[in-house]
């Protein structure tokens, strides 16, 4: 049955990949508005966009930021070498995992503290929580021909260097994020509608939803007790401090 819905999905894959994409950067832009403002929402969008659109160039081009890669057809249109769809999303777990890190940290689903510890620090958590869902991502992707490892790698053919690829991109996204923030002000969101609150537990639904697919996706078991540990630990902490704080703002 999964290996049905993997040949159909690869199947569609390039059609649907571009769209899909601009519907959840969308989205993203969309529930960043309202936790945050719009105008702070659109800078930290558009700044990560351009960080890992310049980044994602200059690693497929010189092999010094990933490893030495390329992007088949699979991922729909590209500008340049890169797939418009691979920056949507990497936008969505860049924001994903910044929720999670804001719930760790703050106890907030956004980001209370500016101090330059905490956008380091913090910057360093959302770095690892992204590399984390990668740990799953890359190995299917690989396997499925979405991009290509030149080289293969020791992990599921993907090389290590990719990893930390992953980490020093999301670090320096979060760093600039971090710090273009520290300028704003950023609306109180226990004061907000309490549907609003609500909506703020959606990118740990999301992140749920990823899990859950990712423990489907299972090579004989090994990805699958990967899950358990890389995205079900940050899972469960978010989740649970996100009720404590949701539960905060009732009283």
């Amino acid at each position: 049955m999964l290996e049905t819905v993997v040949t159909m999905l690869n199947k569609i894959l390039p059609y649907v990949a571009m769209p899909a994409g601009l519907i959840f950067l969308f989205l993203v832009v969309l529930h960043a508005a309202l936790m945050m403002g719009k105008k702070p929402a659109l800078k930290m969008v558009g700044a990560g966009i351009l960080v890992a659109y310049a980044l994602e160039e200059f690693g497929v081009h010189t092999g010094i930021i990933y490893g030495r890669y390329y992007f088949t057809s699979m991922m729909g249109p590209k500008l340049d070498v890169i797939p418009v769809a691979l920056v949507c999303l990497w936008i969505l777990l860049l924001y994903l995992a910044y929720t999670i890190t804001n719930l760790i940290l703050d106890g907030s689903p956004v980001q209370t503290n500016f101090s330059h510890s905490r956008i380091i620090f913090g910057a360093i958590m959302g770095a690892l929580v992204v590399t984390t869902i990668d740990l799953n991502a890359d190995p299917f992707a690989a396997e499925n021909g979405w991009w290509v490892w030149q080289d293969g790698g020791a992990y599921f053919g993907v090389p290590y260097h990719n990893f930390v690829g992953w980490f020093f991109v999301a670090f320096v996204s979060y760093i600039v994020h971090g710090y273009q923030l520290r300028r704003e002000e950023l609306p109180n969101l226990t004061e907000a509608k309490k549907s609003t609150k609500i909506l703020s537990a959606a990118p740990l639904a999301i992140y749920a939803v990823a899990a859950l697919a990712f423990l489907l996706i299972n090579f004989n078991g090994q990805l699958g007790l990967i899950t358990v540990y890389a995205l079900g630990i940050p899972l469960l902490f978010a989740s649970w401090k996100w009720f404590h704080w949701y539960k905060g703002t009732q009283d």
